[in-house]
């Protein structure tokens, strides 16, 4: 009987692909509908929709850098307090508190409420992602965790990539709905309702992206973390979870000058429309989602931290070629490579980050990661406005390239520390 039962089992194997199951399943349906309608429709539509009511780019860069704000302030506190609260449940409450604000930033035209709404918005989103990635490890065996992040990227940036061309069409179709005349070449100044129609419907698929996570089942009683609520004494190691998070920091610097306002530059740089827009930057998040599969070929060759290491090498030589590029299309390509390359960080680095730590420490490490992430999003994103007022976008893509070099410098320094102990 022992071997008929092991012997069905090695049958189900030959055919389960690495890193996913029902429970990962599940988990990716959500994350389907939640990056489609954020990280898609919402986010390339806000810039649009705050240009079409006014507002100036030093305004708009204020406004992106509020949410990193406050998950920044949120974040450490989330962490410490997960364990008790439930880590699906957060996830959960999150996602709803993030449809909220979306809805609330689109149906009104007051500075101080959408101030208020993105940073509601920011306060929710650090929460979400704090808890994510200590979740989902406990979705699958640790050694399949380079691969069901990977597939997870995958889903993630394959769901942006049609979320931001469904967002670039999404206003002309609602301006012909809601009978405004519209044509291809739209303004943002002609479409505000447009604008703020399409945003409430991210906010409504936002909603819907909740109800798979109601299915999932409870982790394991082994994969549980402590149910007590870590304090700020000798129980968690600080200075190694800081050190090991820090590159996060860098990491948020370079995205905070770039993923706000990839829609506002190439507007600046090309004079393109908005749907032409949407197809460009959902292009490159469909390559940030292929990429990463080759993720676990990397990690088998160079280790996890000798890719990040020379991934972002290659990725800052592509935001050279951005800097440099007069064409349109020699631009999209480098554009398209940059973030591509740069995105491997994420499905490679979480696990590194869970894997230098005790299970019962997760979620203290996610949350620092994040706290940091967020910072380092802040700073460059509320300086944004000023660095193209002064030097032009083309510097600050230089920049960029510089801060994603020290990126890999530090993942690369972090591991020689880890190794020598």
């Amino acid at each position: 009987m022992k071997t008929t039962l092991a012997a069905r089992r090695r049958l189900l194997n030959l055919g389960r692909v690495p890193g996913l199951n029902g429970q990962v399943l599940l988990f990716l349906c959500h994350s389907l509908l939640f990056h489609i309608a954020l990280l898609g429709i919402a986010d390339i539509l806000l810039n649009f929709y705050l240009v079409s009511i006014g507002y100036d780019t030093a305004t708009i860069s204020l406004l992106q850098s509020l949410p990193r704000l406050s998950g920044f302030l949120v974040g450490l506190p989330v962490g410490l307090v997960a364990n008790r609260v439930g880590n699906r449940r957060l996830i959960v409450l999150s996602t709803a508190g993030i449809a909220l604000s979306v809805a609330a930033t689109a149906l009104t035209q007051s500075l101080v409420v959408i101030a208020l709404s993105r940073f509601f918005w920011g306060a929710c989103f650090g929460a979400n992602q704090v808890v994510k990635s200590p979740f989902m490890v406990t979705l699958t065996h640790h050694s399949e965790h380079t691969a069901q992040f990977s597939w997870h990227n995958l889903v993630s940036m394959f769901s942006v990539a049609a979320g931001s061309a469904l967002g670039g069409a999404l206003p002309i179709v609602m301006s012909q709905t809601l009978s405004i005349a519209a044509t291809e070449a739209l303004r943002p100044e002609q479409m505000p309702l447009a604008y703020r129609a399409s945003i409430l419907c991210a906010a409504l698929i936002l909603f819907l992206s909740a109800m798979p996570l109601l299915l999932l089942k409870r982790p394991p009683a082994a994969a549980k973390r402590k149910s007590a609520i870590l304090g700020f004494g000798r129980a968690v190691p600080w200075r190694p979870v800081l050190r090991l998070a820090f590159p996060l920091f860098i990491f948020g610097i370079s995205g905070g000058w770039t993923f706000p306002f990839f829609n506002l530059i190439f507007r600046d740089l090309f004079d393109i429309s908005d749907s032409a827009i949407g197809g460009v930057i959902g292009l490159g998040w469909l390559f940030m989602g292929l990429l990463p599969l080759l993720n676990p070929v990397w990690e088998r060759r160079l280790g996890r931290a000798g890719a990040l290491t020379a991934l972002m090498l290659a990725s800052a030589v592509a935001f050279v070629g951005f800097s440099l590029s007069q064409a349109l299309w020699i631009a999209v390509v480098f554009y398209v490579m940059a973030i591509g390359i740069r995105n491997t960080m994420q499905p490679l680095f979480q696990p590194l980050l869970m894997a230098s730590l005790e299970a019962e420490y997760h979620n203290v490490a996610s949350s620092v990661g994040l706290a940091l992430w967020n910072m380092g999003w802040f700073v460059s994103a509320l300086t944004f406005g000023w660095l193209q007022a002064a030097v032009g976008t083309r510097v600050i893509m230089l920049l960029v390239a510089a801060f994603v070099v020290l990126n890999g410098l530090t993942i690369h320094l972090t591991a020689l520390r880890r190794s020598a102990r």
